[in-house]
């Protein structure tokens, strides 16, 4: 005994219809949150009340980001640039592009160094610190 082609279409239809809520999770996921769109000069410090209570958010970076101030190695001080600290760890180039900052607890020190073409500077104990990826 065949199916009927008409029933069988119907619980594909229905199989489909499952699957976009799933789908569209799956989207917004991988899109991520709306980057804040920033210069090339903002700190976290600049930041602070547009991020207040994240320990992370996303930023998009212009193009074109000559050297800013920035102090530290994989680990920057909150008054540095966000963009140029981002060139140097080698998250974008100077395209610009999204970068994602975590925020961290201050750190005693930071160690400068040359790393993608951008020079960063050394610093003592500072009250707050970021990474980027």
């Amino acid at each position: 005994m065949r199916s009927n082609p008409l029933h069988q279409s119907e619980e594909r239809f229905m199989k489909i219809l499952k699957l976009i809520p799933v789908a569209a999770l799956l989207a917004v996921i991988a899109c991520g949150p709306d980057p804040i769109q920033i210069t090339c000069d903002q700190s976290v410090k600049d930041l602070k009340d547009t991020v207040a209570g994240k320990t992370s958010f996303v930023v998009a970076c212009p193009s074109s980001c000559g050297e800013r101030s920035v102090w530290g190695t994989d680990v920057y001080t909150t008054d540095s640039s966000i963009c140029t600290a981002a060139r140097h760890a080698g998250v974008i180039d100077t395209e610009g592009g999204k970068v994602e900052v975590e925020v961290l607890a201050g750190q005693d020190s930071y160690s400068g160094s040359e790393r993608n073409g951008v020079s960063t500077g050394s610093w003592n104990s500072y009250p707050g610190s970021f990474k980027v990826k």
